[in-house]
């Protein structure tokens, strides 16, 4: 009986060392679309757990396109997933196939404009235009964006802040309000993931600089804007806004609430009888 007992308490033992000290953490974000008549409001979740981050992506009313979701798995070989609910399809992107996609793309740019100068006058513009839907246009690479922290402090969402602005040759791009990690409920235990996240997201940007629309098309679009700078940050956003070339708010996104909870590992991959799809596929 004592040798049984003694095997029962190494099990117990073993199994507390095993599992995982805190469950994951899940955020309710409001969202709110102003470009939109009157403003469209909708909650999405983000989620993390261990190196797993997955976003919600709201659904676009202009296109009468569905939500879906974006999902970052950390690690030694980072990955996106990202989910499309109207397509029933998902798509994923590394560091490797988004240099890859960004490489052809600029040989193929570069492969039309040759070919361009054998085109009569005439004609060119509408060869150019049949050509360009048939890849990711080109675009002039954005100037980089600086971020300053304004001094300015308030309370928002029951959450003390600190507000940062975003610089785009010299105009204000985005606002945030930020509060310290230790202020939302378990974020120390998944700070590293959203670093990790930025850093994957800017290497993303750099890979599709150039790109027309490539921010807008990455997961989240401009709602995670806040990935930007996040590591110098040092917190987390409560409020981001987001503005457009004449200074008014285009979207904006509040944190509502923050909570543990046992995530089922499932949440973090497409649905079953999803089809996965190659990037910028029939473009």
């Amino acid at each position: 009986m004592k040798a049984l007992r003694l095997l029962l308490i190494t099990l117990t033992l073993a199994t507390l060392v095993n599992a995982p000290l805190f469950a994951g953490v899940v955020y309710e974000i409001e969202t709110t679309d102003h470009e939109q008549s009157p403003p469209k409001t909708e909650s999405i979740e983000m989620a993390a757990e261990g190196n797993h981050l997955k976003m919600g992506i709201p659904a676009r009313s202009e296109s009468g396109k569905k939500d879906g979701f974006a999902v970052f798995r950390g690690g030694d070989d980072p990955k996106m997933v990202v989910v499309d609910h109207e397509q029933q399809s998902y798509y994923e992107m590394d560091r490797a196939q988004a240099q890859a996609i960004a490489g052809k793309v600029n040989d193929a740019m570069s492969q039309m404009q040759e070919a361009l100068k054998n085109v009569p006058e005439d004609r060119r513009a509408m060869v150019e235009q049949m050509m360009k839907q048939q890849m990711p246009q080109s675009a002039p690479e954005l100037p980089k964006s600086t971020m300053r922290k304004t001094g300015d402090k308030a309370t928002h969402a029951g959450f003390p802040c600190v507000k940062y602005e975003v610089l785009m040759d010299g105009r204000k791009v985005r606002e945030l309000w930020v509060t310290d990690w230790n202020n939302i409920e378990g974020s120390q235990d998944v700070k590293a993931t959203f670093e990790e996240m930025a850093d994957f997201f800017r290497e993303l940007m750099e890979s599709f600089s150039g790109m027309a629309g490539a921010a807008g098309g990455l997961p989240g679009g401009n709602n995670m804007g806040f990935f930007e700078h996040m590591k110098e940050l040092d917190g987390f956003p409560v409020i981001t806004k987001e503005f457009n070339d004449d200074g008014s708010l285009g979207n904006e996104a509040t944190l509502r609430s923050a909570s543990r909870r046992t995530i089922d590992p499932e949440d973090f991959e497409p649905p079953a009888g999803y089809k996965r799809q190659e990037m910028f596929t029939g473009q």
